[in-house]
């Protein structure tokens, strides 16, 4: 087999202009593309990388964010039951120191209607009493009435601490109802045995009594009538009505 040299040489420019014209036209225009390619995907890449990251720091704000507001909301929470456990007690007390004062309110007006409802009745006893009083005494003979009263008197006088004394002062005898000069002696000679002495009377007559006798000196008062009677039944009552009410409000 016989090489042509020109040939070879030929083929040889041809094989190496080819070359030239794939690397010129072909290859670097390709390895260009390839490597913009490159470059474009590597900066999609960074891109895609950088907003990861943000994205990432996105969702952790977020969340420290959610848990700042879920524990502001914790806290706002704690402040709203404190606050209406505060207020309820504040209702609460409030209501119980109302119902207190009501309560003793209603006693104590509970306590005023007794008080006048046992204040009337003592006056319808006392008029009723008195009624009575002045029914029974219209049965009675005055002198034997005023009598029964001197001869009181006269037990009283002989047993009293200033028996000495009235013996020799002047004092008041007041009776219901007139004594006539019969009745006056008499009285005159009851109290003189009773206070071994003439004693020094002015008689006067006070209705008010309703029926007795009533001795008055400087400095002794020595009640026997039937008002008095009154007056210390009436005393009685007031007591006993101010001591039920006192346990009523108690």
């Amino acid at each position: 087999m016989r090489i042509d040299l020109w040939t070879l040489a030929l083929q040889t420019v041809n094989v190496l202009v080819l070359v030239w014209l794939l690397a010129r036209f072909l290859f670097r225009p390709v390895a260009a593309v390839i490597a913009a390619r490159r470059e474009a995907a590597d900066k999609l890449l960074a891109d895609a990388e950088t907003q990861r990251q943000k994205t990432a720091d996105e969702a952790a704000s977020l969340a420290h964010e959610r848990d700042g507001l879920a524990a502001q909301g914790q806290r706002v929470l704690a402040e709203a039951r404190a606050g209406a456990e505060a207020e309820r007690t504040t209702l609460l007390q409030h209501a119980t120191e109302a119902a207190a004062r009501l309560l003793a309110d209603a006693q104590g007006a509970i306590a005023h209607d007794q008080h006048s409802m046992r204040e009337a009745l003592e006056c319808e006893a006392a008029d009723l009493a008195l009624t009575i009083a002045t029914r029974l005494l219209q049965r009675i003979p005055p002198r034997e009435l005023n009598r029964a009263f001197v001869d009181t008197l006269a037990e009283t006088l002989a047993t009293h601490p200033a028996r000495s004394a009235l013996a020799s002062a002047d004092f008041e005898l007041r009776s219901a109802v007139p004594l006539d000069d019969a009745a006056q002696a008499d009285t005159r000679a009851i109290l003189t045995r009773a206070l071994g002495a003439p004693p020094r009377i002015t008689f006067r007559t006070d209705p008010t009594l309703l029926a007795g006798i009533e001795l008055a000196a400087p400095s002794v008062l020595i009640r026997n009538s039937w008002r008095a009677d009154l007056d210390r039944i009436t005393q009685s009552l007031h007591e006993a009505a101010a001591h039920d009410v006192a346990q009523s409000v108690a």
